[in-house]
Parts: structure tokens; sequence; C-alpha cells
């Protein structure tokens, strides 16, 4: 048949209205076949199967950050726990040993040559040394021994290892008595204006009468009976 024959027929096929209809409902139903369900023209089927490959991936991703959130909660939780237990285990030592660690801390403090002597004297100059030999007796005559030189020859050069070392003896002689059911020793309480009496006090000059201008060193005595066991050392 002759083509332009053909085109006519086709034209005037076209300009019929019930045919018009058929073709697009045959048209509309293959476009269909060919999308998913709820697919448009914006969302090819490649990109729509690209995307859900890609959510379930970050969720596998979100899944085992969320894992590892709850583990480090938990360890967390588990150093916050020994953390506090530190802290008041710290908290108690600190309570127990506040004055050890005050004098310990004076300690450290004395001049060079006042802390040789020392060494000498404890051997172990730790905290836990120096509280543990210190109580020992011949130790604790040793740095009264010391202490009074340091009174009677160079007290002026010497007042601030003087205080330390009479804080420190006083706290010793006082963990000594500890050892016992009732103190041995008890440290003297005299005071200026005192009246000065040599079977008490000790004077660092040449006049042993009269009033007691300044009080150097406290004495020691016997807790039980009062008898003298080191004077004091006053000037009057």
């Amino acid at each position: 048949m002759n083509p332009r024959k053909l085109f006519e027929i086709f034209t005037e096929a076209l300009n019929d209205e019930r045919i018009k209809a058929e073709l697009t409902e045959l048209i509309a139903d293959k476009a269909a076949e060919n999308m998913l369900e709820g697919q448009t023209e914006l969302f090819p089927q490649n990109d729509t199967t690209a995307l859900s490959a890609e959510n379930a991936a970050l969720s596998r991703k979100i899944a085992l950050l969320e894992l590892e959130a709850g583990r480090l909660r938990t360890e967390n939780a588990e150093l916050t726990g020994r953390l506090k237990r530190c802290q008041d285990s710290l908290d108690s030592y600190c309570s127990s040993y506040a004055m050890q660690i005050s004098l310990y801390e004076k300690y450290k403090t004395l001049s060079d040559d006042c802390a040789r002597v020392m060494q000498g004297i404890f051997k172990n100059n730790t905290l836990n040394g120096i509280f543990l030999c210190g109580v020992l007796p011949d130790n604790l005559k040793s740095l009264r021994d010391y202490t009074e030189q340091l009174v009677l020859n160079r007290y002026d050069d010497s007042r601030a290892d003087i205080a330390v070392l009479c804080e420190l003896y006083s706290y010793l002689l006082s963990c000594y008595n500890s050892t016992f059911s009732r103190p041995v020793y008890r440290i003297t309480e005299v005071k200026p204006g005192d009246e000065f009496c040599e079977e008490l006090h000790r004077s660092t000059g040449t006049s042993r009468q009269g009033r007691i201008g300044r009080v150097l060193l406290q004495g020691c005595i016997a807790a039980a009976n009062g008898k003298v066991i080191r004077k004091a050392i006053v000037s009057l």
C-alpha cells in the first residue's frame, strides 16, 4: 500500500476519540509496569536500590555506635566509682594523718645544716620513716639534745628550725606516750612572768633570780610525779 495512504489512515484514526483513549490507557499501563511502587521519574529504579543499600549500611553503623556508646557509659560509671573510692580513701588518710603530713611539710623546710643532722638521727627521712623512728627513746633524746644546742648557741639565727623541731619533739613525745596505758612524759607549760626556779629552768644568762622574760624552749617532766627530765630554757 502507498505510504501516503497509510499515513492518511493513521491520522484519521488518531482523530477518533475512542481510539485516542485506548492508546492513552495502553501507554500509561506500560509505563507503570516499568516503575517501582512509589517511584517517580525523579528517582529511577537503580537510584532507589543504591539509596536502600546506603540506608542499611548507615543503620548498621548506628547500631555499632550505640553499642560502643553503651560500653563507654558502663566504663565511665566504673571509673567514676573507682575515682570516688580513691577520693574517699585519700580523704580518710588525710584526716587520720593530717598532723603528720603537716609536720612533714614543715620538716622539709629545715635549713640544710639542720636537715643533715636530722638525717643522721632518723636515718629514714620519709614521712613514715620519721614518725616510726622518731618515737624510739634514743632518737627522741638526740632530737632534744640538738634542739637545746641550737637554742643555747644559735637561737637568733635558728628560730625557724627551732620552732619546727620543738613541734616535732612534742608530737613524737605524744606518740611515744600513746604506746602506754598512761602518759609517761609531759611538756612543761612555763610562761613569761613565772618566777625563775633553778630546779625547773635553765637560764641563758648569768642571773639566777627574778622573773622569766622569755621562754626559749619548754622542758619535759615525768607525768606521774613531776620529776624534771629536761629543764625549760629561759632568759630573765
